[in-house]
């Protein structure tokens, strides 16, 4: 029976550590993935706001075009692949969020007193 015993405490080591090596890659990869995102999503904030900058003559399509080639070869360089699909939805998330913040920082015109 002590050996039983023995053999039962040492499973239960045993799984109580393969647990505990299984959360541990879980939370890294949660964090991982958190923290990609976060990057995506300043990258293409900062992309927006250099490419607002530079293109004013261009529009639409063609801006989304040079943010799309500017983030992606930020976004490569730190090693983080993403979709197309994601790129176009956060680029267009962060053209939202700085004509927001324009809209808010704009002064109405005060009208004159007739």
């Amino acid at each position: 029976m002590n050996i039983l015993n023995s053999y039962l405490t040492q499973v239960i080591l045993l799984l109580m550590l393969a647990l505990a090596g299984w959360l541990g890659v879980q939370a890294k990869n949660l964090y991982k993935k958190y923290v990609t995102t976060e990057i995506k999503q300043a990258v293409c904030r900062t992309v927006v706001r250099t490419v607002e900058q530079l293109y004013k003559d261009l529009h639409g399509e063609e801006k989304l075009h040079k943010a799309m080639g500017r983030a992606s070869k930020i976004l490569a360089e730190y090693g983080i692949t993403v979709s197309e699909y994601e790129l176009v939805s956060m680029i267009e998330a962060a053209v939202n969020e700085f004509n927001d913040s324009f809209k808010k920082t704009e002064q109405p015109v005060p009208e004159l007193p007739e």
